[in-house]
């Protein structure tokens, strides 16, 4: 008899040989909060990178004038490298080139190679030009643009830069 319920006594049960004890879903509540917060952690930056990555194409600062330039905003080109601007269709530019010192020079309009109908002028470097190279370090490009048709129309200026290795 039990002493202090006044029930007889039974026997303790004995586990069945081979069956396991039975374990809690979470053994060490602790540590997998820790680690299911650090692979929060780590998730949440994953997506904030993903999300705030620069993936903007230098052409989409260009003015509506100016389809494309070469070579692209602070690009490193070979000291006779051509310079291109790709304008619209009806428009038509001069070219001016800064270099590092300050120094600006006009290039004649008989030095650029131009197609009238696809607005394209393209300049390089070389004997008996304004210039037969590059100067080394940054070199800064102006096009100041205006209608074929009516150069009063559609004018306005865009400015790029590049480095010259030399």
């Amino acid at each position: 008899m039990g002493e202090v319920t006044g029930l007889p006594r039974s026997a303790p049960q004995q586990r069945q040989r081979g069956a396991s004890p039975r374990r809690k879903a979470v053994e060490h509540p602790g540590r997998f909060a820790i680690v299911a917060g650090g692979l929060m952690l780590v998730a949440t930056l994953v997506a904030m990178t993903v999300g705030t990555a620069d993936t903007s194409d230098v052409r989409s600062a260009l003015p509506n004038q100016v389809k494309g330039v070469s070579p692209q905003q602070g690009a490193i080109v070979p000291p006779q490298e051509q310079v291109r601007i790709d304008l619209r269709d009806d428009l038509v530019a001069d070219l001016r080139v800064c270099d590092q010192s300050g120094r600006c020079r006009d290039i004649p309009f008989d030095q650029l190679d131009f197609v009238k109908a696809l607005g394209q002028l393209a300049f390089r470097p070389g004997d008996g030009k304004e210039l037969e190279r590059w100067e080394p370090g940054r070199n800064d490009v102006t096009v100041t643009y205006r209608s074929q048709a009516d150069p009063a129309q559609d004018n306005g200026t865009y400015t790029w830069w590049f480095v010259s290795k030399s």
